[in-house]
């Protein structure tokens, strides 16, 4: 079923024109519940729509099901957007320089893909300290802010968490965190890229960016191909747009996340097929299986991570 899930998000993303094999009724039911627990319905409908044309069709009460979850995706985006656009503009007139991190802004990159992409929270980097967002953000939330080491929660609506981050990409390793730093440091005007209504990171910027936040998610939370599919459309466009001479690999090895980085490279070829010339460093099987493994259970096997990660691990602790 793995292999036959990866066809349909290769369908779905136009890697691929069609599946190997007709799924049988109940292999749609399993896909689709795979999509879900993934949070790639919506693109895996896409990828439904498009096998029409082979005479693959989806059992009628399934695909009118799976039809209304995609509907609803798009309804959350488009309202993402607009609050996203929102919030952009109110740190504007604070005189705050403010961008869309991964979310609304990476959904830019998948084209017409864009409102199928499964919504989450609306992340907004800003070159603001903690102090400033919290005079920004305690008006709005009645006075009293949760912040915690890298973002301030902003209430403003009920139904989506708002984070305006003034530190990003940092975990719990002052060694990495240091790295990454200094290099955010020296790219900080590449966070602030115009593109249409939003200001959002440039797409080069982001090949380091997303893969970061996939580290750090990966180690202390819980990441879906969701996060991956991200990391897809942003290797995709960059390598279309052109690299132009820019040494990934050694940025990566730079601020320490090369050995990861080859995992992940790993997994965009097995999940997605995507070809050699887009990845930004060799692949590695051993890394990469290990972080599939874990995506596909929806759990960390704490031991196997402490084996791989163990200094991770460590200052997770403190």
């Amino acid at each position: 079923m793995e292999k036959l899930f990866y066809e349909l998000i290769q369908v779905s993303t136009g890697q691929l024109d069609c599946l190997s094999r007709g799924p049988e009724p109940e292999e749609w039911q399993e896909l689709h519940e795979m999509a879900r627990h993934q949070h790639m319905i919506g693109i895996c409908y896409h990828g439904v729509k498009q096998l029409f044309e082979f005479g693959l069709r989806v059992p009628q009460d399934l695909v009118i099901d799976w039809m209304a979850e995609a509907e609803t995706v798009q309804e959350s985006n488009l309202v993402m957007d607009q609050r996203s656009v929102k919030v952009l503009q109110m740190m504007a007139e604070q005189n705050i320089r403010a961008s869309i991190l991964m979310g609304q802004g990476i959904a830019r990159d998948y084209g017409e893909l864009r409102s199928l992409r499964y919504p989450d929270h609306i992340d907004i980097c800003t070159d603001s300290s903690l102090e400033r967002l919290l005079e920004v953000a305690n008006p709005i939330n009645d006075g009293y802010s949760d912040s915690d080491y890298r973002l301030v929660h902003l209430n403003q609506w009920n139904d989506v968490d708002v984070r305006l981050h003034y530190e990003i990409g940092i975990g719990k390793n002052p060694l990495k965190n240091k790295r990454i730093r200094q290099w955010l440091k020296k790219n900080q005007e590449l966070l602030f890229v115009k593109d249409g209504d939003m200001v959002r990171p440039s797409v080069r910027l982001n090949v380091i960016l997303v893969l970061i936040e996939i580290y750090w998610k990966f180690l202390y939370q819980r990441i879906t191909l969701r996060e991956m599919t991200d990391y897809f459309f942003t290797l995709r466009k960059v390598a279309a747009s052109g690299k132009k001479g820019v040494d990934y690999e050694k940025i990566l090895r730079k601020i320490g996340l090369l050995s990861f980085a080859q995992g992940v490279m790993w997994v965009m070829q097995e999940v997605y097929g995507l070809k050699e010339e887009a990845l930004v460093t060799m692949p590695s099987e051993h890394q990469g299986s290990f972080i599939l493994k874990d995506i596909l259970a929806g759990k960390h096997h704490i031991l196997h991570l402490l084996m791989r990660y163990p200094m991770e691990l460590l200052f997770s602790r403190f």
